[in-house]
């Protein structure tokens, strides 16, 4: 199993003041430290996603598959995806309709309930 960081770990590690330069690229965590200078694009290019998700930018790029390959060299691990509680459905509002549609409305032409006469059973009508 791979090792596993925090998005909050990956974010100090900008290649800044003497630290390390990792970058995200399609969930994975890639230290391209050593690479810097032999990137063909210029080591800024990379130290502008120092920390960051450079999924985007590596794709628009168009890196070639050679690229592609030589990156697997540079991987230590995978961005940890946190599991959260389940995300509620708020009913849409065709769902809304149906629900007013089966369960009968009040309407203003309803007569209060009545004492029928005599027999003490209450009559709505």
């Amino acid at each position: 199993m791979s090792q596993l960081y925090e998005l909050s770990e990956v974010a100090e590690q900008t290649g800044k003041k003497g630290k390390p330069c990792w970058i995200i690229i399609k969930g994975n965590v890639y230290d391209v430290t050593k690479f810097l200078s032999e990137h063909p694009g210029g080591e800024d290019l990379l130290l502008e996603y120092g920390g960051k998700d450079a999924s985007k930018a590596f794709r628009q790029a168009g890196h070639s598959s050679d690229a592609e390959k030589e990156l697997k060299n540079f991987k230590i691990g995978e961005l940890r995806t946190t599991t959260t509680a389940p995300i509620q459905v708020q009913p849409t509002l065709d769902q809304d309709k149906q629900k007013r549609v089966s369960s009968p409305a009040p309407t203003d032409d309803a007569q209060p309930m009545q004492k029928s006469s005599g027999s003490g059973f209450l009559c709505c009508c």
